[in-house]
């Protein structure tokens, strides 16, 4: 199995969002990122694991969801995406390295590749060859050029 740890804020949504979207409904996620996602997907088969702080919101349950979570599913699956799983909680002093290792270290299947893409780019360390880093204050959050670097590191298998 091949896994996107994907983080929602700064990776789907930017500034320039922030000041165009409707702040009167909920529209935190930027939707021209999503075939983006799409893409990843689509190239490489991976399943979307949430390691944003959004995922205290969604359940694999879709009937446990509180109401950011069922829109995060409303809204990916506009774009025929679904979330796979959710990176644990392991308390306010947790890093998401610890997160994600945890999630890979109880993963119900093989994982075979992974990637990082997260707006925040400290902390990953012997991750760091896993991570994309998108820049929401200069850039769109995820672009073009971040969903060829996604694939190209999927297509590496771990070692």
């Amino acid at each position: 199995m091949k896994v996107i740890f994907l983080d929602i804020d700064g990776v789907l949504n930017s500034r320039k969002y922030d000041r165009e979207r409707d702040w009167n409904v909920q529209s935190d996620i930027d939707e021209t990122r999503l075939p983006l996602v799409g893409s990843i997907v689509e190239q490489t088969g991976a399943k979307i694991v949430l390691s944003s702080t959004w995922r205290t919101d969604w359940e694999k349950d879709p009937r446990l969801c509180r109401d950011d979570g069922v829109y995060i599913n409303e809204t990916f699956a506009k774009y025929g995406l679904a979330i796979y799983d959710k990176t644990p909680y392991l308390g306010l002093c947790a890093n998401r390295r610890d997160e994600l290792r945890a999630w890979l270290d109880e993963a119900e299947e093989i994982v075979e590749s992974f990637v990082i893409i997260d707006d925040y780019g400290f902390g990953w360390q012997e991750l760091s060859d896993r991570f994309v880093k998108t820049n929401p204050n200069f850039g769109a959050g995820l672009e073009e050029e971040h969903v060829k670097r996604a694939v190209a590191i999927l297509g590496t298998p771990l070692k």
